[in-house]
Protein backbone atom coordinates (compact mmCIF):
# COMPACT_ATOMS: atom_id res chain seq x y z
CA UNK A 1 0.00 0.00 0.00
CA UNK A 2 1.53 3.32 -0.60
CA UNK A 3 1.75 6.28 1.21
CA UNK A 4 -0.84 7.96 -0.82
CA UNK A 5 -3.34 4.86 -0.06
CA UNK A 6 -2.36 4.54 3.76
CA UNK A 7 -3.34 8.48 3.95
CA UNK A 8 -6.77 8.23 2.48
CA UNK A 9 -7.81 5.56 4.44
CA UNK A 10 -6.87 7.04 7.73
CA UNK A 11 -8.64 10.42 6.68
CA UNK A 12 -11.88 8.30 5.01
CA UNK A 13 -12.07 6.81 8.31
CA UNK A 14 -11.50 9.97 10.47
CA UNK A 15 -14.35 12.11 7.92
CA UNK A 16 -16.16 12.60 10.98
CA UNK A 17 -13.70 14.27 13.13
CA UNK A 18 -12.66 16.61 10.50
CA UNK A 19 -16.14 17.72 9.82
CA UNK A 20 -16.77 18.50 13.09
CA UNK A 21 -13.33 20.94 13.38
CA UNK A 22 -15.13 22.86 10.26
CA UNK A 23 -18.28 23.15 11.63
CA UNK A 24 -16.51 24.13 15.10
CA UNK A 25 -14.30 26.62 13.54
CA UNK A 26 -16.41 28.33 10.12
CA UNK A 27 -19.78 29.22 10.05
CA UNK A 28 -20.24 29.77 6.22
CA UNK A 29 -20.38 26.78 3.78
CA UNK A 30 -17.85 28.41 1.42
CA UNK A 31 -15.52 29.09 4.83
CA UNK A 32 -16.16 25.67 5.39
CA UNK A 33 -15.17 24.14 2.48
CA UNK A 34 -11.80 26.32 2.44
CA UNK A 35 -11.15 25.28 5.76
CA UNK A 36 -11.28 21.23 5.06
CA UNK A 37 -9.01 21.94 1.84
CA UNK A 38 -6.44 23.77 4.02
CA UNK A 39 -6.59 20.87 6.81
CA UNK A 40 -6.59 18.26 4.51
CA UNK A 41 -3.71 19.89 2.24
CA UNK A 42 -1.48 20.31 6.03
CA UNK A 43 -2.34 16.99 7.00
CA UNK A 44 -0.93 15.45 3.32
CA UNK A 45 2.18 17.93 3.79
CA UNK A 46 2.68 16.79 7.56
CA UNK A 47 2.06 12.85 7.02
CA UNK A 48 5.13 11.49 6.22
CA UNK A 49 6.39 13.16 9.46
CA UNK A 50 3.46 11.00 11.39
CA UNK A 51 5.28 8.96 13.61
CA UNK A 52 2.88 7.17 15.08
CA UNK A 53 3.82 8.14 18.42
CA UNK A 54 -0.07 9.21 19.12
CA UNK A 55 -3.39 7.74 17.66
CA UNK A 56 -3.82 9.19 13.89
CA UNK A 57 -6.93 10.90 15.57
CA UNK A 58 -5.12 12.50 17.87
CA UNK A 59 -2.41 13.58 15.47
CA UNK A 60 -5.16 14.77 12.62
CA UNK A 61 -7.05 16.77 15.34
CA UNK A 62 -3.72 18.60 15.97
CA UNK A 63 -3.26 19.39 12.66
CA UNK A 64 -6.77 20.27 11.63
CA UNK A 65 -6.79 22.89 15.25
CA UNK A 66 -3.96 24.25 14.12
CA UNK A 67 -4.81 25.50 10.64
CA UNK A 68 -8.01 26.51 12.68
CA UNK A 69 -6.48 28.78 14.65
CA UNK A 70 -4.47 30.00 12.00
CA UNK A 71 -7.39 30.78 9.83
CA UNK A 72 -9.40 32.47 12.96
CA UNK A 73 -6.21 34.46 13.85
CA UNK A 74 -6.05 35.79 10.28
CA UNK A 75 -9.44 36.40 10.09
CA UNK A 76 -9.44 38.40 13.38
CA UNK A 77 -6.17 40.48 12.02
CA UNK A 78 -8.68 41.40 8.54
CA UNK A 79 -11.79 42.09 10.61
CA UNK A 80 -11.58 46.23 11.77
CA UNK A 81 -15.01 46.41 13.60
CA UNK A 82 -15.48 44.18 16.58
CA UNK A 83 -18.46 41.98 16.81
CA UNK A 84 -22.10 43.59 17.56
CA UNK A 85 -22.77 41.03 20.51
CA UNK A 86 -26.06 42.35 20.69
CA UNK A 87 -27.02 41.47 17.10
CA UNK A 88 -27.03 37.97 18.72
CA UNK A 89 -29.78 35.71 20.15
CA UNK A 90 -30.19 34.65 23.05
CA UNK A 91 -29.38 30.51 23.26
CA UNK A 92 -33.23 29.56 23.76
CA UNK A 93 -34.19 30.53 20.43
CA UNK A 94 -31.44 28.36 19.42
CA UNK A 95 -32.09 24.15 18.04
CA UNK A 96 -29.61 21.38 19.95
CA UNK A 97 -26.86 22.05 17.11
CA UNK A 98 -26.89 25.73 17.34
CA UNK A 99 -26.97 26.47 21.17
CA UNK A 100 -23.92 24.30 21.44
CA UNK A 101 -22.38 26.74 18.23
CA UNK A 102 -23.55 29.79 20.61
CA UNK A 103 -22.17 28.21 24.09
CA UNK A 104 -19.13 27.59 21.78
CA UNK A 105 -18.88 30.98 20.52
CA UNK A 106 -18.74 32.24 24.16
CA UNK A 107 -15.66 30.90 24.81
CA UNK A 108 -11.96 31.01 24.32
CA UNK A 109 -10.34 29.19 21.45
CA UNK A 110 -8.88 27.06 23.88
CA UNK A 111 -11.79 26.63 26.24
CA UNK A 112 -13.72 25.41 22.62
CA UNK A 113 -11.18 22.91 21.65
CA UNK A 114 -11.39 21.64 25.74
CA UNK A 115 -15.33 21.30 25.20
CA UNK A 116 -15.36 19.76 21.52
CA UNK A 117 -12.55 16.83 22.67
CA UNK A 118 -14.59 16.13 25.72
CA UNK A 119 -17.65 15.58 24.23
CA UNK A 120 -16.34 13.61 21.36
CA UNK A 121 -14.90 11.05 24.21
CA UNK A 122 -11.20 11.75 24.29
CA UNK A 123 -9.50 11.31 27.87
CA UNK A 124 -8.13 13.83 30.20
CA UNK A 125 -4.51 12.55 28.81
CA UNK A 126 -5.52 12.73 25.18
CA UNK A 127 -6.60 15.98 25.43
CA UNK A 128 -3.47 16.70 27.30
CA UNK A 129 -1.39 15.28 24.80
CA UNK A 130 -2.73 17.03 21.73
CA UNK A 131 -2.94 20.54 23.37
CA UNK A 132 0.34 20.53 25.29
CA UNK A 133 -0.67 21.14 28.58
CA UNK A 134 -0.71 18.39 31.63
CA UNK A 135 -3.56 16.50 32.59
CA UNK A 136 -4.46 18.34 35.85
CA UNK A 137 -4.63 21.97 33.69
CA UNK A 138 -6.74 19.75 31.47
CA UNK A 139 -9.67 18.93 34.55
CA UNK A 140 -9.02 22.13 36.13
CA UNK A 141 -9.99 24.14 33.27
CA UNK A 142 -12.97 21.66 31.58
CA UNK A 143 -14.33 22.39 35.84
CA UNK A 144 -14.02 26.04 35.14
CA UNK A 145 -15.69 25.93 31.64
CA UNK A 146 -18.15 24.15 33.00
CA UNK A 147 -18.75 26.77 35.73
CA UNK A 148 -18.43 29.60 33.15
CA UNK A 149 -21.41 27.51 30.67
CA UNK A 150 -23.67 27.19 34.07
CA UNK A 151 -23.38 30.74 34.01
CA UNK A 152 -24.41 31.15 30.85
CA UNK A 153 -27.81 29.27 30.84
CA UNK A 154 -28.50 31.11 34.14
Amino acid sequence: MTLQDEFVEQIQMHQALLNKLVYLYADQTEDRNDLHQEILLQAWRSYPNFRGDAKFSTWLYRVGLNVSLTKLNDQKQRQSAALDETAQSTPSTFESDDQLRYVLQQVNTLDRTLIVMSMDGYSNEEIAETLGISPGNVRTKLHRIRQKIDKLWN
